[in-house]
């Protein structure tokens, strides 16, 4: 994994992309490890600046994005998304109480976000796995 944890997608694999929006490096290649297991290629980001410039034109099939974050909270990066009409799959994580996840759930939804999933930190691997590998399984099947 690169030092930045910004790794580009190679365009010939054709497993889903996945990518980690977390400013806590330690969390963001945690996040980015367990979604390479599961069999994504992941990019992982620790800022909202740096997914914009790593994604300018294009979306991840899944992005995996903290709520709180220094430059851009989760809150605004939703309704940028929910603009864009972003397709991608959505898992938010959050270490500030499952009352703003869920928030932040409810406003992801009623913009029309295809949210798969909230965990709040600190979360049990098999937690994070679960979610991943849900996702994971419609992307195999074809129905997303």
């Amino acid at each position: 994994m690169d030092n930045d944890l910004d790794r580009k997608i190679d365009s010939e694999d054709h497993r889903p992309t996945l990518v980690v929006v977390d400013d806590e490096f330690e969390m963001a290649g945690f996040v980015a490890e367990v979604a390479e297991v599961v069999g994504y290629r992941v990019s992982a980001v620790t800022s909202v600046q740096a997914l914009r410039q790593a994604f300018s034109g294009s979306q991840a099939d899944v992005m995996v994005i903290d709520i709180f974050m220094p430059d851009t909270d989760g809150f605004e990066l939703i309704g940028e998304l929910a603009d864009q009409r972003c397709s991608s799959e959505i898992i938010l994580i959050s270490g500030y109480g499952k009352t703003l996840l869920e928030g932040a759930a409810k406003i992801a939804r009623a913009r029309g976000l295809k949210l798969r999933s909230v965990i709040s930190k600190p979360f049990r691997l098999a937690e994070l796995q679960s979610a991943l590998r849900d996702v994971y399984r419609q992307f195999a099947a074809g129905s997303t």
